[in-house]
């Protein structure tokens, strides 16, 4: 089950059923949708405001689900097989939407996946392997080839990008928070 708690108010606003365990989720940019996914590989999206499925699909390839995230074209998904699957969010209603993209850099359970908040760069990473963590560029969809940049990186546990995305962290099992600059935003 997944319970729903209002930011506002505090207060319990009501629970949505999964029919696995959930292992993953996230809401859309605008607040108005919630995508789920769990240990059968299915993704829920849910509408907040009915509390209503309005689409369950198999991920693409997916065991177990472990990691989602969203921008405002793209839902994301990440596998206990290493495959990012990435899904254009105007098909994500039909019954069987295919991945736009299938990314299959990194090849134990993806951890952590996160969009900057331009939505031009995705991060994935897996706490599985040493420097196991790569950037994708959006729209073009492709892995840059130069990050990272060194191997002693240890193993990454957490990810995140400064609010104008000029930055990239990324925590390990080490008790490290690496900073990176993106310079691709000069102006931040």
């Amino acid at each position: 089950a997944i319970h729903l708690i209002s930011a506002r108010t505090k207060e319990f606003v009501g629970s949505l059923k999964m029919n696995d365990e959930c292992q993953a989720l996230t809401f859309s940019r605008s607040g108005g949708q919630l995508f789920t996914h769990g240990d059968g590989g299915e993704v829920y999206v849910w509408d907040v405001r009915s509390r209503t499925c309005t689409n369950k699909f198999v991920d693409d390839g997916c065991i177990a689900g472990s990691a989602l995230a969203v921008n405002s074209n793209y839902l994301a998904t990440g596998s206990s097989e290493g495959v990012v699957n990435v899904y254009n969010l105007n098909n994500i209603n039909k019954t069987n939407p295919t991945p736009d993209k299938v990314i299959l850099n990194l090849t134990t359970q993806i951890n952590q996946l996160s969009f900057n908040p331009t939505g031009e760069i995705l991060a994935m990473s897996s706490e599985l392997r040493d420097s196991a963590v790569k950037l994708v560029h959006f729209p073009s969809k492709t892995v840059f080839s130069n990050f990272p940049t060194t191997k002693n990186i240890f193993r990454i546990n957490s990810v995140s990008f400064s609010p104008a995305g000029g930055y990239l962290s990324l925590g390990n099992n080490k008790g490290a928070a690496l900073l990176y600059r993106i310079n691709q935003y000069k102006d931040y």
